[in-house]
């Protein structure tokens, strides 16, 4: 399934490649380039492929629907949701603009005109992964030597973003995948305290993250650092039922919150 998404990325990078400079990859495929090191019951597993936009660098030419289908991609047609690309093999593609960089305000498209307004999708959080991103290098999974550079959002950015998509999904349980707890277990895992308090630092003091940051650090306490039954914690542990030590991982991500937010406390005085 990873290596079907990884695929679909790299055509999805190759066709907006006048765009590279505004194209951050976010989501699962993010997480897993940066916790790749540490050992998970889970393995990497994802069917689909996460792009931020970030439109201050966004260039006019060529269109982003343009780039896209001239590549084979087609608008998703049982979702209907501006941004949700399936690729010429079935996989899907998520093109997001941050809430903040949307432009006018509309209830799902990003107005960022002269492209069109099925291109992308407004989406919260993910104002810190045009803050906080380096570039990488990122290879094929099936042997077959392509490879892409690629502005990867980094821990905390990814953090935060995950922390909005849990905490918008709250009210609607069948929304909620556990998955995403557990990728918030993997970023916690893989990156130490120090770290990623400093990073988070970075970008609450930013103008452009500081809002969706601040949000994501309440978050943070409510769903995981208020003990092993709370939402997120449950979620992260439910995640390797079966295949891993599900009580273990919901006492360790929410110690690991805990951790994290007194170190950012501690960062205060």
């Amino acid at each position: 399934m990873i290596v079907e998404a990884r695929a679909a990325l790299l055509d999805a990078l190759d066709a907006l490649a006048a765009h590279q400079d505004s194209v951050i990859l976010v989501g699962a495929q993010a997480v897993y380039l940066h916790t790749g090191q540490a050992s998970f019951a889970i393995a990497e597993a994802t069917k689909d492929s996460d792009l931020a936009i970030d439109t201050r660098v966004l260039g006019d030419s060529p269109l982003i629907e343009d780039a896209m289908t001239s590549a084979g991609f087609v608008l998703d047609p049982t979702s209907r949701q501006p941004g949700a690309w399936i690729s010429p093999k079935g996989v899907p593609v998520d093109l997001m603009v941050p809430e903040l960089l949307s432009g006018k305000r509309s209830r799902r498209a990003a107005k960022i005109p002269p492209h069109g307004g099925q291109a992308a999708r407004r989406t919260v959080g993910l104002e810190a992964a045009v803050v906080d991103h380096n570039s990488r290098t990122v290879e094929s999974l099936d042997g077959d030597g392509r490879s892409a550079i690629v502005q990867v959002a980094g821990p905390a950015a990814l953090l935060v973003a995950k922390l909005h998509k849990i905490g918008e999904r709250v009210e609607s349980p069948d929304r909620l995948n556990d998955k995403d707890a557990h990728d918030i277990y993997r970023l916690l895992v893989a990156t130490t305290t120090v770290d990623m308090a400093t990073a988070t630092r970075r970008l609450l003091a930013d103008d452009l993250s500081s809002d969706v940051t601040r949000v994501a650090v309440g978050l943070l306490h409510t769903l995981f650092a208020e003990g092993p039954e709370s939402l997120g914690s449950v979620m992260a542990g439910r995640a390797e039922e079966g295949v891993g030590q599900p009580a273990l991982v919901s006492a360790s991500v929410s110690f690991l919150a805990q951790d994290l937010l007194a170190e950012l406390s501690g960062m205060d005085t």
